[in-house]
């Protein structure tokens, strides 16, 4: 299937691809929460490997990981951003995507897509994290409270500063379901909804029991697709956007917690992966 022909089906058929990529991602979600069990075992070659370590060697270590993956993370946003140039392959992509969009998506699918927007919207993780936060700090898991608003806080920063340095427009977006202003590369929706849904996830592994690790796992991944292919439907966002939401969100989750596990370990209290 080319071009040519992905992106009027696209465009036709917004809700099959809307529930299968939620399904995709459900599972990608529950393989992500197997990997974490399988480097957290204790029989893993990571453990062995790291156990002779000192906590505060491991600090230092998670520390440069995290830098590394953070550079890393950046150069494929800028690739990304040169590729959706007019004259990129994801350019071509995202326009002719877009355009498919604006004139073949129905009325129903665009307030369909537009309440599931609102998964993102920065008042509703706002309020979250602020809820979180408070709950966490509460019953006196203060490090995670930290990790979770250094997250939360820490992306939004970065989102707004990485909108203003590749300064895209927005696609044309006139169908009235749904408004957006700003700068449009990366997407702030699908970075925040990454690491608000996924650090969830991962709070739920540590402090739940384990019989709602695969749920919250699952979830967290369907919302997410939902969360971010809503805004390529309501055309306030390229396709290419929505993925460099994702990677910069989920870069700076992982770096969020690799520290915060590595800062638990420093302090004395290495973090369990599950309640039994």
């Amino acid at each position: 299937m080319n071009l040519d022909t992905l992106a009027p089906w696209i465009a036709q058929h917004p809700m099959t691809l809307w529930l299968w990529g939620m399904a995709l991602c459900a599972m990608l979600g529950s393989l992500a929460l197997q990997g974490l069990r399988a480097l957290r075992h204790q029989q893993s070659p990571l453990r062995r490997w790291l156990h002779p370590v000192s906590p505060a060697a491991l600090l230092v270590m998670a520390m440069a990981v995290a830098a590394c993956a953070l550079l890393a993370g950046g150069a494929v946003l800028a690739a990304l951003a040169e590729s959706g140039q007019a004259t990129g392959t994801w350019g071509r992509v995202d326009e002719a995507i877009a355009h498919q969009l604006r004139t073949q998506a129905s009325l129903g699918d665009l307030r369909w897509f537009a309440t599931l927007t609102h998964l993102g919207d920065s008042w509703v993780l706002a309020a979250l994290t602020v809820v979180v936060t408070m709950a966490l700090w509460w019953r006196k898991h203060r490090l995670l409270a930290v990790g979770w608003l250094v997250a939360m806080a820490g992306n939004g920063l970065l989102t707004k500063i990485l909108k203003d340095v590749f300064a895209r427009v927005r696609p044309e977006h006139v169908h009235g379901a749904a408004q957006a202003d700003g700068f449009s590369f990366p997407s702030g929706h699908s970075s925040a909804s990454i690491v608000a849904y996924a650090m969830l996830a991962y709070l739920a592994v540590r402090l739940l029991p384990r019989r709602w690790h695969q749920p919250a796992a699952c979830t967290a991944g369907a919302l997410i697709f939902t969360t971010g292919f809503s805004r390529v439907v309501l055309h306030v966002h390229y396709a290419s956007d929505v993925l460099a939401g994702w990677l910069l969100g989920g870069t700076w989750m992982v770096c969020t917690v690799l520290i915060m596990d590595s800062m638990a370990r420093w302090r004395g209290a290495p973090p369990a992966l599950a309640r039994q």
